[in-house]
């Protein structure tokens, strides 16, 4: 699926082209194939790629496939609970681990894009669309970096954001996810920001954010302790340009 589809991209559309969704038979967050298929989606709607044919942005047939690519994984982080166990990585795991981190970890002013979200949501901010909110909050992560290097635990917290962060019906769940991203490593509800959002929608982005960091944690400590890496090799689009406007 996700060869075909960077194959298609590469080209001008085709007269109802046909992205065909797989289904699957692994779990989303551990599905390369979707995970793949999604970022390369989010990456091409938000920063575009230097060889993907300009006549596939906002394309119906790309949004449709998209579209059902996000139910599935909606579908799956909606059925997360926080029951991978805790491993502790030792100074070569947790070097290792920064690698992942260097590619879907959002830095730099995340309080305050929180902030911006709180305010976004409820109408304080009416001049910045949530849309460009989430721009701001991701200006500092590179994802075009090592993403053939990426295995899906790595790529399934980055789709997470992404889906968290485009759609104005999951600001809940971005602004769990964010505050969740602050406290990894400590009490998960103890420096929970006050919000007004759905307290379910909120809860959703944190155990999305801790069970799929947890999972990428056990990645990582199980490649160690095999002696292999914890990237994979993978060609797919080259280095990509971002949009103007984003």
């Amino acid at each position: 699926m996700s060869a075909a589809l960077v194959a298609a991209l590469r080209s001008a559309p085709v007269p109802r082209p046909a992205l065909l969704v797989s289904g699957g038979t692994r779990e989303p967050g551990l599905d390369d194939d979707l995970q793949i298929s999604l970022w390369t989606c989010y990456r091409l709607r938000t920063r575009g790629f230097d060889d993907a044919h300009p006549a596939w942005d906002d394309h119906p047939a790309l949004a449709q496939f998209l579209s059902a690519l996000e139910a599935r994984w909606e579908r799956g982080l909606r059925s997360l609970r926080e029951t991978t166990p805790a491993v502790v990585l030792d100074g070569t795991g947790a070097a290792e681990l920064r690698k992942h981190h260097a590619f879907w970890h959002p830095r730099r002013e995340m309080r305050s894009a929180l902030r911006d979200i709180h305010g976004d949501a409820y109408g304080s901010r009416d001049e910045r669309t949530h849309s460009v909110l989430f721009t701001v909050t991701l200006r500092d992560l590179d994802c075009g970096t090592g993403v053939d290097e990426m295995p899906a635990p790595t790529l399934a917290l980055a789709n997470a954001l992404s889906l968290f962060g485009l759609h104005q019906r999951l600001v809940g769940a971005l602004v769990g996810f964010l505050t969740a991203v602050d406290t990894i490593g400590g009490d998960p509800f103890a420096q929970l920001l006050p919000v007004q959002c759905p307290p379910d929608d909120v809860r959703l982005g944190f155990t999305a954010c801790h069970e799929l960091h947890a999972r990428l944690v056990q990645h990582v400590h199980a490649a160690c302790e095999s002696g292999r890496s914890s990237l994979r090799g993978r060609w797919l689009l080259p280095h990509a340009r971002v949009n103007v406007g984003c």
